[in-house]
């Protein structure tokens, strides 16, 4: 993740903001933190003739990692956790109302308006648009005291930045400052979504050869409405494949940056054991929320314990056969996960702290390998692309 640090008192914040999160009940991706930690080590694990070109663009790859997830929706505004109770009530009040309305969104007095979800989702709707909201956490590192920073600190909104920004409320962990809002959405495109995912386990039991792996054959036995809804991750991996070549072939430095991160984001999803299975929220074994509470909670909470190891990246024979192969590997991870969040959920109320440090201990290693290999295979896509482009010089 991107860090803001405290320099001096004339300057004490410098927030890189995340733009963007996933806001419906079925896409969810690894967190934004995770999908640019993930890209930021691809870039030091490829061989040398395009290391350089990735090495020195990889700021840039990393929020490029993040794109997919903002064309499924437009980050609209943030508003303070204060509010966080008023939509757990189910209420709309009327100082809530007013922040839509600062923020030109139309929301009339009598519209319909329907409150539902859990684990930090909720979703407005007025007439037909909805406005999905999630709470989100971002870090920000400290250097020096934190306590003589905030020991004074009010229990209110703090205001950072110019008086147009959004409040938040500060809350302090260790050494770590929490940042937390809540971020309201509007829907983007609503094709992109299903290229998150492949529930697999929908298609027979392991190694579920009842799905061909030719998207054409694939339609033609399921019917394209089902293989949609089922994901087309693997297939969006090999489109996004070839798209990274052409962009290599042009020379066009930002098309290749922006296809590579991109392309990034897809291969890492499926690193995720829940993006491959049809119990992807623990909904079927009322474990509602795990999802989240594993990539983004758990992985942002004890990002300093995460250290990864990629492997140096290689050639890849067929980008289609390798993401299923990925498919396959991740799903073998799942049901270790949600017997992880169970026995972490024994003895607690709620997923507090104490929920999180057990979670990471069931499943801190699923992360590490998972996150690992997806670096691994982000830098071994690039080449491959790079390779099928004919070895164009990256500049």
């Amino acid at each position: 993740m991107m860090k803001a640090k405290i320099w001096s008192t004339s300057i004490w914040l410098l927030v890189y903001v995340i733009l963007v999160t996933c806001y419906a009940s079925r896409a969810f991706p690894w967190g934004s933190n995770a999908h640019e930690r993930i890209t930021d080590a691809a870039c030091d694990f490829l061989p040398s003739e395009i290391s350089p070109f990735f090495v020195k663009h990889r700021r840039q790859l990393a929020y490029h990692s993040n794109d997919p997830d903002r064309w499924r929706r437009e980050l609209l505004f943030r508003i303070g956790l204060k509010y966080e109770k008023d939509l757990n009530s189910g209420q709309i009040t009327a100082d809530l109302r007013q922040v839509f309305e600062v923020h030109r969104i139309d929301f009339p007095q009598n519209a319909p308006v329907s409150l539902r979800g859990k684990e930090g989702r909720w979703f407005i709707t007025v007439g037909k648009q909805e406005y999905p909201i999630r709470k989100e956490a971002d870090k920000l590192y400290l250097l020096g005291d934190k306590t003589a920073i905030f020991e004074n600190r009010s229990a209110e909104p703090v205001l950072l930045g110019s008086e147009e920004e959004t409040r938040f409320a500060l809350d302090i962990e260790e050494n770590l400052l929490s940042l937390t809002s809540l971020n309201v959405y509007k829907s983007g495109d609503p094709a992109e979504g299903p290229r998150h995912f492949l529930d697999i386990d929908l298609y027979g039991p392991y190694p579920f050869v009842e799905l061909p792996h030719d998207y054409d054959d694939a339609v033609a036995k399921f019917g394209v409405e089902t293989i949609t809804k089922r994901g087309l991750a693997t297939w969006r991996i090999a489109d996004y494949t070839r798209l990274l070549s052409e962009a290599m072939k042009s020379g066009d430095t930002q098309k290749i940056v922006q296809a590579a991160g991109a392309l990034a984001h897809y291969v890492e999803d499926i690193h995720m054991p829940l993006h491959v299975v049809k119990n992807y929220n623990g909904q079927l074994t009322n474990q509602h929320g795990v999802h989240q509470r594993f990539e983004d909670d758990m992985v942002d909470a004890y990002a300093e314990r995460i250290h990864l190891t990629p492997k140096r990246a290689l050639e890849i024979g067929d980008p289609l056969e390798a993401a299923f192969d990925i498919v396959l590997d991740s799903y073998v991870y799942a049901n270790n996960l949600l017997h992880a969040d169970r026995k972490a959920k024994l003895g607690e109320d709620t997923y507090s702290a104490s929920y999180l440090e057990k979670l990471f201990r069931f499943s801190g290693w699923i992360a590490v390998q998972r996150m690992s290999d997806a670096a691994t295979a982000t830098a071994s896509y690039w080449y491959t692309a790079w390779l099928r482009a004919g070895k164009p010089e990256l500049k």
